[in-house]
């Protein structure tokens, strides 16, 4: 970009020569008057023609109720008819204009007006071509696009056709030797640029809907043909991407080249395949790493995980290996850069990379191992320690790994990293002894809830404070007991943990027998009632085992204490017990028996040391 062979230098050259030549054009008034007449005399001639011809088109169609657009499948005669419609009056307006223009003198207005009719005709044959090659594209689920491209692409289309047309027909000799070289050629430049920016314009405006064209196939093909119907769904997403980079790159040809664009534009040609060809192998990459995955389920959050991060790779490396290619199209090379002056700062780049790379290997790795080890367990309650502990665990593993990470970099970049470890050991130390028991409540915390020792919506006793866990904080607990009281523990305060919520409980049952009562009548009665419990809708599904005898516990009063158990669902042992007793109860009053009376057995001693009465009161 420097020197006498630049751009710059180039372009400068060419404009001061395009000025000296136009100045070279200004004739007295009495030369420039014949030569504006005859401009404007051309100019009006062909565009009276063609707007009569239009009028007459107009009327022809009012007459015989024919549309002006394409009907939404058209045929080869509708747009046959579309074409001479759109292309007709104006053709044959230039036809006559040019008939005509013979017998006007040879002069520089009229072939500058000769020229520009002729791009304005280019311009709408090109854009009647593009509408009706548009339609050809007819098929399910593309007609809104079509629609649009019909009723709003002409104009823009005509815009590229024209100016594309008026460049190359500045390259005429007789116009080049009227005109000047360097005056032809800038304007023809200025011209061939203001195509590739309408060209750019146009894809933007209209990427959506040639992209519904392009993705929307039929159903047959859409099923026979899997690869080809992922591979245009790739192109259909990102057709704008290489479209847009050949306009810029045809713009950036045109300015290195200072308009000499025969060898910029195969260049740019060829990297615009590559871009393609890259797209295409990242799409079939990527259509690959959507496959579903086989193999042990245990590991296949492992291998899902590490799976996206080769693919990734792959990835990098299809760029890389497509930034190389264009830059040796262009005449560079990322190799030769990295062998030459650039080897030291490729060095640190590399390792950069490498670091980055490696320290997302030991993210994943440790974020997937937390996760698999808060959520292996029972299935219902392990969001909830997941939910809780997981953010924590995740920021810490992160901060930790972005902090070694970075220090690993900036000293392969060439950067002292010692002071940076001192002063991170000061605030470390100053942090830890500022607080002990947030990190003990921490720690402890940590270590309960990866032991998945309680949960939320666990039923526990803690300390003596017995409630349901409402919520977890990354150094308390908070219950709520029967009373509705709510209660939070320090993690550290906890000693020890009763859950009774974790896969079954026990409703224990110690039933006193009426002394009128013989005891394997009261075990028969028990085990009846019992059977009814299970058979009942309310309370079958929270007893899962039949009643169990464990004998006679103890005697109280003189009454036998039989001890039974049900084993149930979780924390439903206290209603199971409750609906137990209350059904054994109406058994017994239906029996006559009371189990709730006393008995107390009572011996008088005579004076002469023997009984006098004994029995029970």
């Amino acid at each position: 970009f420097s020197g006498d062979d630049s751009p710059l230098t180039r372009w400068s050259s060419e404009f001061d020569q395009a000025q000296e030549e136009l100045t070279a054009l200004a004739l007295p008034a009495n030369e420039w008057l014949p030569m504006l007449f005859a401009f404007a005399m051309i100019l009006m001639v062909w565009s009276l023609l063609a707007a009569a011809l239009i009028w007459i088109s107009h009327r022809v169609r009012m007459r015989f109720g024919l549309t002006e657009e394409l009907p939404q499948h058209p045929r080869a005669l509708d747009m046959l008819r579309f074409a001479l419609r759109k292309l007709g009056p104006w053709l044959i307006a230039l036809v006559i204009t040019v008939y005509m223009s013979y017998a006007l003198p040879s002069s520089l207005g009229k072939s500058l007006a000769m020229v520009l009719a002729y791009a304005l005709v280019v311009g709408t044959c090109f854009s009647a071509i593009c509408v009706i090659a548009f339609s050809l594209l007819d098929g399910p689920h593309r007609h809104r696009a079509l629609y649009i491209l019909r009723h709003q692409a002409f104009r823009p289309l005509w815009l590229i056709g024209s100016f594309a047309a008026f460049g190359e027909a500045l390259s005429d000799p007789q116009l080049v030797n009227s005109l000047g070289s360097h005056l032809a050629h800038t304007a023809a430049t200025v011209a061939n640029v203001l195509a590739a920016l309408s060209t750019g314009r146009f894809i933007l405006r209209f990427r959506r809907p040639i992209a519904h064209l392009i993705r929307n196939q039929p159903l047959s093909r859409r099923l026979t043909r899997r690869a080809l119907n992922d591979t245009l769904s790739i192109l259909g997403t990102f057709w704008y991407v290489p479209a847009l980079v050949l306009v810029a790159i045809s713009l950036f040809a045109t300015f290195i080249s200072a308009g000499d664009t025969s060898t910029a534009l195969r260049q740019s040609l060829i990297c615009t395949v590559l871009l393609v060809l890259c797209m295409v192998i990242n799409g079939l990459v990527r259509r690959h790493a959507l496959k579903p995955q086989r193999g042990i389920r245990r590991y296949a959050v492992y291998s899902e995980r590490l799976k996206n991060f080769f693919y990734t790779i792959v990835h990098l490396m299809v760029w890389l290996a497509f930034i190389e290619l264009g830059l040796r199209v262009w005449g560079m090379s990322l190799i030769r850069f990295t062998e030459g002056d650039g080897h030291e700062v490729s060095v640190k780049l590399f390792s950069l990379a490498g670091t980055l790379l490696f320290a997302w290997l030991i993210w994943i790795l440790s974020d997937t191992a937390v996760h698999h080890a808060l959520t292996r367990s029972r299935k219902g309650l392990a969001n909830a320690r997941a939910q809780t502990m997981m953010p924590l665990i995740r920021n810490v593993l992160f901060i930790a790994i972005f902090i070694i990470a970075l220090i690993v970099a900036l000293a392969n970049m060439g950067m002292n990293v010692t002071p940076l470890l001192a002063g991170a050991g000061v605030i470390g130390l100053a942090i830890g002894f500022g607080a002990q028991s947030l990190v003990a409540d921490l720690i402890t915390g940590l270590f309960i809830i990866i032991e998945d020792s309680l949960a939320i919506d666990d039923y526990v006793d803690v300390g003596g404070h017995l409630g349901t866990v409402e919520g977890l904080t990354i150094r308390t607990v908070r219950l709520r007991d029967i009373d509705g009281i709510v209660h939070t523990i320090p993690f550290s305060e906890i000693k020890s943990i009763k859950n009774y919520s974790r896969e079954f409980g026990y409703a224990i049952f110690r039933v006193a027998v009426p002394a009128s009562m013989d005891i394997d009548n009261a075990i028969k009665l028990m085990r009846e009632v019992a059977q009814k419990m299970r058979t009942d809708p309310l309370q079958r599904r929270n007893i899962w085992s039949p009643l169990e005898f464990q004998g006679v516990e103890s005697f109280e009063s003189g009454n036998a204490i039989l001890r039974a158990r049900f084993k149930t669902a979780p924390i439903k042992q206290w209603e199971v017990s409750r609906a137990f007793n209350l059904s054994l109860k109406r058994h017994m009053d239906e029996a006559g028996l009371d189990l709730a009376t006393p008995r107390m057995s009572i011996q008088v001693i005579t004076a002469g040391g023997g009984p006098q009465n004994e029995g029970p009161v």
